[in-house]
């Protein structure tokens, strides 16, 4: 009978990862994981963990920015509603209007 022999699970620390992406950058994937022994596919995990996680757009963070989208998705349905009665009084004052006309 043949042994099993174990794989241990290595960890690797939030520094660690966010240098080997930096690296990566720099160099490839491949050149970045092969100089790191790691698998190639770990480095592509990384790189898209950290770019979805720590999104930056104009130095906002990504909670940030569904804090400001949903503050505009407030403001956009207030002003949906406002535009609606707009359009309501618009129309009973044209309606006086042509009446007058007539």
């Amino acid at each position: 009978m043949e042994e099993k022999v174990k794989k241990v699970k290595r960890k690797f620390s939030e520094e660690f990862r966010k240098e080997a992406v930096e690296l990566a950058k720099k160099v490839g994937n491949s050149q970045a994981a092969r100089d790191l022994g790691l698998n190639e596919s770990q480095i592509r995990q990384w790189k898209n963990k950290l770019n979805t996680s720590n999104v930056l757009v104009e130095g906002k963070s990504y909670s940030d920015l569904e804090k400001e989208n949903k503050r505009l998705s407030k403001e956009l349905y207030y002003l949906k509603e406002i535009n609606k009665v707009l359009k309501k009084s618009t129309a009973i004052f044209s309606v006086d209007q042509l009446g007058d006309l007539k």
